[in-house]
Order: structure tokens, then C-alpha cells, then sequence
């Protein structure tokens, strides 16, 4: 599986955002994206842990 950091940026939330959560649409992060399923994996300031992916809620800005 081929997998590396990315910068992306939030197009859209689909899961309930915990307490202390930092994740906001328009807002870039960075993360760890696996090519095979076009999945970026986010651990937020809080703990909660996030899946977005490629071209639907989110945009990969850079690879790292």
C-alpha cells in the first residue's frame, strides 16, 4: 500500500465533531493519504480521528 503525508483542504464534514475538534471546512490540514483507496487519515488536537477523501471531502493542496 502506497501511503504519504499530504497537506488537504476540508471541502465538507461528515461525521459529528467532538468537543475541542479543530476540523472546519475551508481550513488545510496535514495527514496521511493512502493512494490505493484515496483515504487521508487526520488525528485532530482532541483525539477524534478523521477519514477524508480525495475529491469528495477534501482536496489534496501537496504532497509532503
Amino acid at each position: 500500500m502506497t501511503e504519504y503525508h499530504v497537506i488537504f483542504e476540508v471541502l465538507k464534514i461528515e461525521q459529528e465533531l467532538e468537543q475541542g475538534s479543530t476540523i472546519q471546512i475551508g481550513e488545510r490540514f496535514v495527514g496521511l493519504y493512502y493512494l490505493d483507496n484515496k483515504e487521508i487519515h487526520f488525528t485532530d488536537d482532541n483525539g477524534q480521528e478523521w477519514i477524508f477523501y480525495d475529491g469528495d471531502t477534501c482536496s489534496i493542496i501537496s504532497k509532503i
